[in-house]
């Protein structure tokens, strides 16, 4: 059994909320319900998953309890590894927590179970799925996503992983310094080591190399986690993302011959 942390901060003005007339994409409406209770109906039907916390703005959290949802709701504090710290608070912390974003609503109990399924045994610190750009290009071609080229294919990242909260706690200052260069690649490889830089520009970087690098730059037993459970990827952040979720819910809720 397993514990969930549901990140729902971070609300911002872009041209998906205003759109959507909301200032939390969390809340945008998909087919009558907010686009985070698609997550908590996945997480609810996943046997292996025991208590849900949700980080996000009180008002609208303290809107879905009254409505009958149950979760654990805790206020939002700011950047993604303070809400994922302020998360983790309320879970079990000798055991691995799953940690997952509000803007995958397309994902189901089976999606979660099969990530879990390969998370096992369960020794590490830190698993993170990676998906091929084939499986995503088969099941969503019309989804535009960033790939990293590996030795072994191009692959993109998911929007969840599992976690030791007691590893998270111990290597806090590590993640703070990984999460404020990802988005500044030159700063990046500053702290990378110098056989990293030369395989990855030579193309010659393996998943394994990564699960090593990162292990050593966390302090953590990590590891990559391949898979073709692309709904874990397909994540909400422009407005022709909006469109393709919208037409995939449509398709599986549309009465049959319609």
């Amino acid at each position: 059994m397993f514990d969930a942390v549901i990140l729902a901060g971070g609300g911002k003005d872009e041209p998906l909320t205003r759109q959507e007339g909301v200032a939390n994409k969390a809340f945008i409406d998909l087919y009558g319900r907010p686009m985070l209770t698609h997550i908590l109906d996945a997480l609810s039907g996943a046997a292996s998953i025991g208590k849900v916390a949700v980080v996000g703005p009180e008002k609208e959290l303290a809107g879905l309890l009254e409505k009958g949802a149950r979760f654990v709701p805790v206020a939002e504090e700011g950047g993604m590894l303070e809400n994922v710290a302020a998360g983790l608070k309320p879970v079990e912390q000798q055991r691995p927590a799953l940690v997952l974003t509000a803007d995958i609503p397309l994902i189901s109990a089976a999606t979660i179970e099969g990530f879990l399924k390969l998370c096992a045994p369960f020794d590490g610190d830190f698993y993170y799925p990676i998906l091929s750009r084939e499986s995503c290009l088969e099941r969503f071609p019309q989804m535009k996503r960033t790939y990293v080229r590996l030795r072994e294919g191009h692959f993109t990242g998911g929007n969840m992983a599992l976690l030791r909260p007691d590893w998270f706690v111990r290597s806090r200052h590590r993640l703070d310094l990984f999460v404020a260069f990802r988005k500044r690649p030159l700063r990046l490889f500053s702290i990378l080591p110098a056989s990293f830089v030369f395989k990855f520009l030579f193309k010659r970087l393996t998943v394994g190399d990564l699960e090593s690098y990162l292990s050593e730059m966390l302090q953590a037993k990590a590891s990559a986690v391949p898979c073709d459970l692309v709904e874990i990827g397909t994540d909400v952040d422009k407005i022709s993302d909006l469109e393709v979720v919208r037409q995939v819910l449509q398709a599986k809720i549309a009465p049959p011959g319609n």
